[in-house]
């Protein structure tokens, strides 16, 4: 009689672990999701780690004694709307529009 309980303990033991090791909370099947968000996260990581070193390669341009007026011009166009006397200035509606709902 025993044995017929220390079978049947050790079944649910054994059915108890395999199910954790599957299904729960730290089995495999998280696992897989957790390296599918490793896998994101480290792409992300990687275009936040170019745009640093794109700014970084902009800060070293706009440093004094060593100022591009290359940069500083296309920044003040850019950023601030500068142009030149005479300059036509085209606006495209669509991107207008887009850029006033986002």
């Amino acid at each position: 009689m025993t044995s017929k309980w220390a079978a049947g303990a050790m079944s649910l033991t054994v059915a108890y672990f395999a199910y954790h090791a599957f299904a729960g909370e730290q089995g495999l099947g998280q696992w897989t999701d957790k390296q599918t968000e490793l896998a994101e996260k480290k792409a992300i990581l990687k275009a936040l780690e170019a745009e640093n070193v794109a700014l970084q390669k902009d800060i070293a341009r706009l440093t004094p004694g060593q100022i591009d007026p290359d940069l500083v011009e296309y920044l003040a166009r850019r950023d601030l709307g500068f142009v030149y006397p005479g300059e036509l200035v085209l606006v495209d509606r669509a991107v207008k529009d887009a850029e006033m709902h986002n």
